[in-house]
């Protein structure tokens, strides 16, 4: 007795290498960050040292980007069912009924093939260029050398199954019994979340706020560093002030809530999306205001 297909079929594009990639560059952005603000603090109290704390707070805002790319990598995948192929790459989601694919060829099956976006690299080939002929083509890929084009009414899609000829095979074949209930089609793009989120009143005013208040900070303590020979970060066990410090030391507080309040945007926009992740994502921006409160409490104290 032939043995049964799999209702869906999913075919994951390589990961290996890209994840590789992506946490050399994530460790390596993080050893830049903390030479930057290792030197930062070790400045006396001026320019120079505030110069080097935006530097190095401006160099540790490419982590969440390696971070978010690395989730896509491994939040990606392509489904073939009976009823239609799903892609997804991240936030980035398609539905396709068979009756939308107007055409299916892998990459070295084509005379001239589109243009590969500007910015690639292994686990990431994303994004979307113009071709006279084919139209809009959007990649959610992760290997430029394993590449299929999937052709819609709309533009056209390059994936990278791992295992391409089998992937193309399957989707013919299925694309060929029919189906009583098609997928609907439908298209959801990442950059859509921030402007959902943006819309609402509460998100839209504790992301603005938290902006405002971590930068204040940040501006608060590089105005006041420079003018305080030394100031107390802490306390010991016993409630004796810790061993003073360089008054650039001050600068560390509104970097590190700086961080945390990136962090927090950028979870709360991955939460967003999902089932009753509103309050959630809600909670977070507004643990971002608690922290900034905290960390201005911690200036305060360090300067009385």
């Amino acid at each position: 007795m032939a043995q049964a297909l799999p209702a869906t079929l999913q075919f994951d594009p390589p990961r290996r290498r890209g994840t590789g990639l992506h946490i050399s560059a994530a460790l390596l952005v993080l050893v830049g960050a903390a030479m930057l603000f290792g030197l930062a603090l070790a400045q006396p109290p001026g320019v120079l040292g505030i110069l080097l704390l935006v530097a190095g707070s401006l160099v540790s805002l490419v982590l969440p980007f390696l971070f978010y790319r690395l989730y896509c990598l491994h939040k990606s995948g392509y489904w073939i069912s009976r009823d239609g192929l799903r892609l997804r790459w991240g936030l980035r989601a398609v539905d396709l009924p068979y009756d939308a694919i107007v055409d299916v060829a892998r990459w070295n099956e084509l005379e001239t093939p589109p243009a590969l976006p500007r910015a690639i690299w292994p686990g990431s080939v994303l994004g979307q260029v113009h071709d006279s002929e084919l139209g809009t083509v959007e990649y959610m890929a992760s290997d430029k050398t394993r590449l299929v084009l999937l052709g819609t009414a709309e533009r056209v899609y390059v994936l990278s199954p791992e295992k391409d000829q089998q992937f193309v095979a399957a989707l013919k074949r299925e694309s060929l019994r029919g189906s009583l209930r098609p997928l609907k089609a439908r298209s959801a793009a990442p950059s859509f979340v921030l402007v959902e989120a943006w819309a609402e009143r509460l998100p839209r005013r504790l992301m603005a706020a938290g902006a405002v208040l971590a930068l204040a900070l940040l501006l608060l303590a590089g105005l006041v560093s420079p003018s305080l020979p030394s100031i107390n970060l802490g306390f010991a066990g016993d409630g004796s002030p810790l061993p003073a410090v360089a008054g650039s030391q001050l600068l560390l507080l509104p970097a590190l809530n700086l961080l945390f309040y990136v962090g927090n945007w950028l979870l709360g926009l991955l939460f967003f999306r999902e089932p009753g992740g509103e309050s959630i994502s809600v909670l977070l921006w507004g643990s971002s205001l608690l922290t900034s409160a905290l960390f201005l409490g911690a200036i305060v104290v360090s300067i009385l």
